[in-house]
């Protein structure tokens, strides 16, 4: 449960009750989202394995840990009750919950969800108030829609963000574990207070839903409106022959490597020139206009190149942040995991954990002005809360022990 709030405003979303039945990444990361605004999350889990995000951080190539890292980040501030929804006395206590909920959320494909009878038609006659939040890998409508969709063939490939940055010398790295999912979460939770809202307006509860294809699509929205207006788009071309020198990456005296994004060209190419130790390339007449560097790009990428080589990351940071030059440093995971930026911005913060001791965790992007987020706490086990949860929907003890024995509910901690 979460703590108490000792902010000077409540937290917008106490005394709103989800209940999530969801797997990985895409719904679960929306529902951890309202639990740090104070909504109560209860997570509905099949009993013997659970969500398999609990052993995503074993597969081959993961970084190794005993901490189940994976299920942590988008898990917190959650309960847990294990429940067999194919079998009659499941089913009915989940809707027992439903009847109590302001929120489902659920990503479960259109035929499973027909199967178990959990559409929204099934579900919205039990709760005429209830927001039904609906995340698909493609959408409910075409003829993929019942396949299989993770973030990396909905997201990262469908929205042709990979096509665009996929080597032509190599193979593309792995894109990271959830990197699509959770940029899709956030707008699922948009998507949900929006229901909320509407919810306000009218008393009733109504249908909202993402997916994952249309985020991939959102996050690649210009570059697909230059298609759909007929653009012509130019050769892929290795990093040298680059149409242009303010995107691309460089290599200082101790092999880090920087990342510039000048947007303002004419604006910040004086500057630019002073921050290299440059100046006579400010008026050079070979790169003084936009027209003259664009014929002689390939020469500039070379000079510029030469002149990072000079001088070791430490140097360039200093320089560049005093001639307010847009810039990044590729750090490594340790050193964007400790930024300082993160940490004053609390997107870095504390988790007690019962197991591992003091360490800390991702918190969510969104915050609210005068509110302070619920502490992070750790994943629930599966099945941990139960046993609560069905006493809260009014079960005795006699009726809950013939769920545990028949293996329709599990409680973490018995056999």
């Amino acid at each position: 449960m979460n703590q108490a709030s000792n902010s000077l405003r409540p937290r917008p979303l106490e005394g709103i009750r989800v209940v999530e039945l969801a797997t990985m990444v895409f719904a679960p990361s929306a529902c951890a989202a309202m639990s740090e605004f104070g909504a109560e999350v209860i997570k509905v889990e099949p009993p013997g394995g659970g969500d398999p995000n609990r052993r995503y951080h074993l597969l081959p190539g993961m970084p190794i840990s005993d901490l189940p890292y994976v299920f942590q980040v988008d898990n917190h501030n959650k309960q847990s009750i294990a429940l067999d929804l194919k079998s009659d006395t499941g089913y009915e206590a989940f809707c027992k919950l439903i009847a109590t909920a302001d929120v489902l959320v659920t990503n479960y494909r259109p035929a499973a969800l027909a199967k178990l009878r959990l559409t929204y038609a099934d579900i919205c006659r039990l709760n005429d108030r209830l927001i039904y939040a609906l995340a698909t890998g493609y959408g409910e409508e075409g003829d993929a829609r019942d396949q299989p969709g993770y973030d990396s063939v909905c997201y990262w490939a469908q929205s042709a963000i990979e096509s665009q940055i996929f080597p032509i010398d190599s193979w593309l790295g792995p894109i990271p574990f959830g990197a699509g999912d959770h940029p899709s979460g956030t707008a699922l939770f948009g998507a949900i207070m929006l229901g909320l809202f509407q919810r306000q307006k009218t008393g009733t509860g109504i249908k909202v839903s993402t997916s994952l294809l249309a985020n991939g699509a959102w996050a690649n929205a210009v570059m697909l409106q230059a298609q759909l207006c007929n653009a012509q788009f130019g050769e892929k071309r290795r990093r040298e022959d680059s149409y242009n020198f303010t995107y691309i990456h460089y290599k200082t005296r101790d092999h880090r490597v920087l990342k510039l994004s000048i947007v303002d060209l004419r604006k910040d190419w004086a500057p630019f020139c002073r921050a290299l130790n440059r100046e006579s390339m400010i008026d050079d007449p070979r790169f003084a206009e936009l027209d003259q560097r664009s014929q002689n790009m390939k020469l500039l990428i070379r000079l510029l190149d030469e002149a990072f080589i000079e001088h070791d990351m430490s140097y360039w940071v200093t320089r560049l942040i005093q001639f307010d030059i847009p810039f990044a440093v590729l750090p490594t995971y340790q050193e964007a995991a400790e930024d300082p930026q993160k940490l004053a911005n609390k997107i870095v913060v504390p988790l007690e954990h019962d197991k591992f001791g003091s360490i800390h965790t991702i918190s969510g992007p969104i915050t609210v002005d005068g509110v302070e987020k619920a502490c992070h706490t750790p994943a629930p086990e599966l099945g941990q809360h139960t046993r609560a949860v069905l006493e809260g929907l009014g079960y005795g003890q006699e009726a809950i022990e013939r769920m545990l024995a028949a293996g329709t509910a599990s409680q973490y901690g018995e056999v």
